[in-house]
C-alpha cells in the first residue's frame, strides 16, 4: 500500500504527463496477459522511445491527476471506471500511436476501447478506428510537398519538352543544310 507522500507524487506526476500529453487514451485491460502488455509497450518503445507510455493505474489517482491536470470531469467521468490503463503520448505524433494501439486491439481482442483526449480535446471510443485511420504527420507532410511539387515539376517537364522539341527542330535544319 502507498503512504499518501507517494500518492501525491504519482499524482503529479500524472498530471505532468496529462497536461503535455498529444494522445490520452484510456483502455480496459481485462483479458490481456502480461505478456501482450508488454508486447504493446515493445511497439510503442519502437516509435516512440520515452515519449509514449501504456499504464496500469488506481483510477482514484488517475481521477485527482485529471482535475489537477484541468481535464474535464463530465468527459472523462465514464472512462476512468473499472480496469483502466492509459496510453500518453507526450509531444510527438499522436495518430501513429492510436494506429499501433488500434492494430493491438484487433490482434489481441481488446476488451474495451474507451475515449481519450487528442490535443486536449476529448474524443469518444466509437472514434479511435477512424481517428487511427487518419495519416501521419510525416504523411501529411509528404502529402503537402508533394501538392507543392507538382507543378513546379510539371512547369519544368513542359519546358524540358519545348527546349528538346527546339533542339530537334535545329538538328533536323543543320541536317538538311549538311545535304
Amino acid at each position: 500500500m502507498f503512504t499518501r507522500q507517494k500518492k501525491e507524487e504519482i499524482v503529479q506526476e500524472l498530471a505532468d504527463i496529462f497536461s503535455n500529453a498529444s494522445l490520452i487514451l484510456f483502455t480496459d485491460y481485462r483479458g490481456l496477459s502480461v505478456k501482450q502488455i508488454s508486447d504493446l509497450r515493445q511497439e510503442l518503445y519502437k516509435r516512440y522511445r520515452d515519449q509514449a507510455r501504456y499504464r496500469v493505474s488506481k483510477n482514484s489517482l488517475v481521477r485527482f491527476a485529471l482535475e489537477k491536470a484541468g481535464f474535464d470531469e463530465e468527459n472523462w467521468n465514464n472512462e476512468v471506471v473499472g480496469t483502466t490503463a492509459i496510453m500518453t503520448v507526450v509531444k510527438d505524433d499522436p495518430i501513429e500511436a492510436l494506429k499501433i494501439f488500434a492494430n493491438f486491439a484487433k490482434a489481441n481482442k481488446l476488451p474495451e476501447l474507451r475515449g481519450g483526449y487528442l490535443e486536449g480535446r476529448y474524443f469518444e471510443a466509437s472514434r479511435v478506428a477512424e481517428l487511427a485511420r487518419l495519416p501521419t504527420r510525416e504523411e501529411l507532410i509528404s502529402m503537402v510537398v508533394r501538392g507543392f511539387a507538382a507543378p513546379i515539376t510539371g512547369l519544368a517537364y513542359s519546358l524540358n519538352g519545348v527546349l528538346t522539341k527546339f533542339l530537334y527542330a535545329l538538328n533536323a535544319i543543320t541536317e538538311k543544310k549538311a545535304e
